[in-house]
């Protein structure tokens, strides 16, 4: 009898051993290890990862005073399908890019989580979708959209002869165009300006100017400008200034409006 369950025993010890092997081999095959690599902020790099990945990571690429690591998100199509990686990105940004939300437009909770998160998603369908459930089960948060009375700034006109802004001809065709220090915005419609601040300042910005026509207007393309916008930060004196010289500025308001209000999930 002894013998016997002695014999038992090694042969269920082998058993599981077995097992274990098997498993670690349906890992290493099936579900690869997250290189670093796949998180470059470049085109062609995200196009050769692996397909079939959806991953949302505290960031493996902090931001030091010896190696910067600055913060990226791209998307690109890939047979059809619209894949998306970021690097080093805030809580705020990672949910808006998993709900197509501008961050102006997003009311985090009271104590959103600390640190900053890198994600990848190369599925063939519901991308978004798919990183959605990703922040739900790893980070434990959802997002919905709400109706609620939220401070905002008003865009409004100043000064209504102001040759920053001119009304653009009919005939002409939308464009923008960096020469000799300036950036320069061919028949563009004020929602231009709105989401683009809406998106640096963090907060809602709504068009109450009155204006509807298609205008042609400028911005000095200073180091300052060019790194707040290209990191998607700017501060309202900043934008302010860049306001005044079209005529125009922000003024404090509130306005019920849809947010996507995020929470923890229960």
């Amino acid at each position: 009898m002894a013998w016997t369950k002695t014999k038992t025993t090694v042969t269920v010890g082998v058993a599981v051993l077995v097992l274990v092997a098997m498993a670690v081999v349906v890992k290493l095959i099936f579900f690869p290890s997250v290189k670093d690599a796949y998180f470059m902020i470049n085109n062609r790099s995200l196009q050769r990862v692996p397909a079939g990945l959806v991953i949302v990571r505290p960031t493996h690429f902090p931001s030091s005073p010896r190696k910067s690591s600055p913060p990226g998100i791209m998307e690109t199509s890939v047979k059809g399908a619209q894949w998306m990686v970021g690097r080093n990105v805030t809580f705020l940004q990672l949910i808006s890019m998993a709900y197509a939300y501008n961050p102006g437009r997003v009311a985090l909770p009271f104590d959103p989580p600390n640190g900053n998160y890198d994600f990848l998603v190369t599925v063939s369908k519901d991308p978004q979708t798919r990183l959605q459930s990703a922040i739900h089960r790893k980070l434990g948060y959802i997002a919905d959209v709400e109706t609620q009375d939220t401070p905002v700034l008003a865009l409004k006109v100043i000064d209504p002869d102001s040759p920053g802004l001119k009304i653009s001809a009919p005939d002409e065709m939308g464009n923008t165009d960096l020469r000799n220090g300036k950036l320069y915005f061919t028949h563009q419609h004020l929602t231009v300006v709105t989401d683009g601040l809406e998106q640096m300042i963090k907060t809602p910005v709504l068009d109450k100017t009155g204006l509807t026509n298609f205008y042609d207007f400028s911005l000095v393309w200073n180091q300052q400008i060019q790194q707040q916008i290209s990191n998607g930060t700017m501060d309202q004196a900043t934008g302010q200034k860049i306001l005044a010289n079209w005529g125009l500025a922000l003024q404090p308001d509130t306005a019920s409006i849809e947010m996507l209000v995020v929470k923890k999930a229960m």
